[in-house]
């Protein structure tokens, strides 16, 4: 007997019907929706639980609601599409696309290392991390949220601490004095912590793009290693496939 596969929490079946609303409805940026006994009608939904996808849909950005004026579709933010192919800094992808990010949290430390960074840079927990943390955001809006770390004894904090770039973007920016080659990464759809999801200005339940990756010289030892996450509005990764000849 083949089990039932387990039902979409409520939430998201609505957001769902909320965003093929929006999509089928004709509804362009800037335009105003029905009122909400109305909305919800057409959604099924009671008021109240569709007070709550709209209030996770403003905090994504794709509404703009104005006391005693209505809710309204927002403008469209600049978007991102790519491939995962090349190994590049967030700068790089952003600059491809005449894009300017602005690092408006970014911090710089030295930690010891936790039993996940330690085993994916093959080096004993509790070494020494350069620890670099930053929010990047376009237009104002956060985009995504950066933690990145190497080994201390490849990049000191002082070396990064002033600049105003991702520590990926400085070791690729650099490649003769740090050889970096190639890297692995794993992707998945998580939710944020309290921290991350108040560094992106977006809600708890709001899924985010996670990237996981190592990144390793022409030798294979591994040299960087971070966790990236990337608000699904802004960014829409894909991998290119190719039939086996």
């Amino acid at each position: 007997m083949i089990a039932a596969a387990p039902s979409r929490p409520r939430y998201v079946q609505i957001e769902e019907s909320l965003h093929a609303l929006l999509e089928t409805g004709g509804y362009r940026p800037g335009d105003k929706l029905p009122p909400e006994p109305e909305l919800a009608q057409q959604i099924g939904v009671s008021r109240a639980t569709l007070r709550e996808a709209l209030r996770s849909f403003e905090q994504q950005g794709i509404i703009n609601r104005k006391q005693g004026v209505g809710t309204f579709v927002s403008l469209r933010p600049p978007y991102i599409e790519s491939g995962l192919e090349i190994l590049e800094s967030i700068e790089m992808l952003l600059a491809s696309r005449q894009i300017l990010p602005v690092f408006a949290r970014r911090t710089v430390c030295r930690e010891a290392a936790l039993p996940k960074a330690a085993q994916r840079l093959s080096i004993p927990e509790g070494d020494p991390l350069t620890v670099v943390t930053s929010t990047v955001a376009v237009e104002g809006s956060p985009v995504a949220y950066l933690l990145e770390v190497t080994p201390v004894a490849f990049v000191q904090p002082a070396a990064i601490e002033q600049s105003a770039t991702s520590l990926l973007h400085h070791l690729l920016d650099d490649n003769e004095s740090y050889d970096i080659a190639y890297a692995v990464a794993h992707i998945a759809p998580v939710h944020g912590t309290e921290a991350i999801c108040t560094a992106l200005g977006v809600g708890s339940q709001t899924p985010l793009f996670f990237i996981e990756q190592t990144v390793y010289s022409a030798t294979h030892q591994p040299r960087f290693y971070s966790r990236n996450y990337y608000v699904p509005s802004f960014f829409d990764f894909h991998v290119v496939r190719k039939r086996e000849t």
